[in-house]
């Protein structure tokens, strides 16, 4: 069972979703039930509530739902669960990534792209021309003054 302590700057606070009070530093046993109904409003706060026990997450995180018991990443993940998955698989993940963006990155990690082939550029190698060498002879030429014989 978790347990939560009230450890803000008053004396008490009113517990969620009920008429009791928590005294500061007093330690409150809750169902696991009740906790994820208030999880909001308690493991968000950490500076005011302290969660220990807690079989889901922990504090300030969210709950990792994993739609399918396939183990891969899909909406019922945490942003942190995606990321660490990622890098697992040795994707890096830098600077700020939305929750959908990052399950494109799975997305694209469990089906990578096929590789393109590498067009090389045919050069067409200069084609010798043939050297066709002539030899003029020079005619002779006959000249008749017309008269058959």
């Amino acid at each position: 069972m978790p347990k939560v302590t009230y450890i803000g700057n008053y004396a008490y606070r009113k517990v969620p979703g009920t008429k009791e009070v928590w005294i500061r530093r007093e330690v409150k046993e809750v169902s696991q039930e009740w906790l994820d109904t208030y999880r909001t409003a308690i493991c968000t706060n950490p500076e005011v509530f302290v969660v220990e026990g807690d079989a889901k997450t922990t504090p300030g995180v969210g709950i990792t739902v994993d739609e399918g018991n396939d183990g891969l990443p899909d909406s019922g993940w945490t942003k942190k669960d995606i990321t660490g998955w990622l890098k697992e698989k040795g994707v890096t993940v830098t600077g700020y990534a939305t929750k959908a963006k990052l399950l494109d990155k799975v997305k694209t990690t469990l089906n990578p792209p096929a590789p393109e082939p590498v067009v090389e550029e045919v050069v067409s190698e200069p084609v010798a021309e043939e050297v066709v060498e002539e030899t003029i002879k020079e005619d002779t030429i006959v000249k008749t003054d017309g008269v058959e014989e």
